[in-house]
């Protein structure tokens, strides 16, 4: 590869900054939600991470992302989940359109294998959708899911603690999540290239009803344990290429 190219290749890429006020056109990816694209000038970023931060669990911020899984999970790619807090509810899932054959589910030990998941999964062509639960990952960690986002030309959502606003992040998008009522999902935009951060809408989500249950609650068997998914994703395609 010729240094033009090399050159050429880092101006085009979600994390490469340039000075003097030059903006390059943004790829995006429609949300489903006409406000929302509108808040987000176009969709979610493509080829990045964008980081959801609800004020708590269970509020709506899946439904946020039907429309993304539908549309991904049709195009025949996997939509990889790492350790959501509650059992996906298959009913609402497939209602919402999500082919339910492309969902796998992942259940990590610790941070290093979370974060190896999540990287694998991202460079492999999978949509992700990850939960830091076990502990608050580092900006050096979730800098290296940006690149490899940048890299493969993947979009990755992560799920932080509402606590994570008070420490930067590498992500090129982040979203503060609270609800107030039933269906309605109050959005706070806290970073994205080219807005000031600050601006606020509010989501009506009356057509994406969900239902969960605790991981916890399920008898044993329900669910699959971190080496059972691990394995299952080791044998689809787009993540064992």
């Amino acid at each position: 590869m010729t240094n033009t190219e090399i050159i050429s290749n880092l101006l085009t890429r979600q994390d490469t900054w340039r000075g003097r006020n030059r903006r390059l056109p943004r790829s995006t990816i429609c949300t489903g939600h006409k406000d929302l694209n509108a808040l987000l000038q176009g969709g979610w970023p493509a080829s990045a991470l964008i980081e959801l931060m609800p004020q708590q669990l269970g509020i709506g911020e899946l439904s946020l992302l039907l429309p993304t899984l539908k549309n991904h999970s049709h195009n025949g790619h996997l939509c990889l989940w790492l350790d959501p807090p509650y059992q996906p509810y298959a009913p609402s899932l497939s209602a919402a359109g999500i082919a339910l054959d492309k969902l796998i589910i992942v259940r990590s030990k610790n941070i290093k294998e979370w974060l190896w998941v999540a990287e694998q999964s991202i460079r492999n062509g999978a949509l992700l959708l990850a939960w830091v639960r076990q502990q608050p990952a580092r900006y050096t960690q979730l800098r290296k899911l940006q690149l490899a986002a940048a890299e493969s030309n993947s979009s990755a959502f992560i799920f932080s603690p509402i606590a994570a606003l008070s420490a930067p992040s590498p992500a090129t998008l982040r979203l503060k999540l609270d609800s107030q009522y039933i269906h309605q999902l109050q959005i706070t935009l806290c970073k994205l290239r080219g807005r000031v951060a600050g601006a606020k809408l509010q989501l009506n989500l009356q057509q994406y009803p969900s239902q969960r249950t605790a991981l916890n609650q399920l008898p044993t068997g329900r669910h699959r344990t971190y080496s059972d998914s691990a394995m299952l994703a080791s044998q689809n395609s787009p993540l064992h290429n």
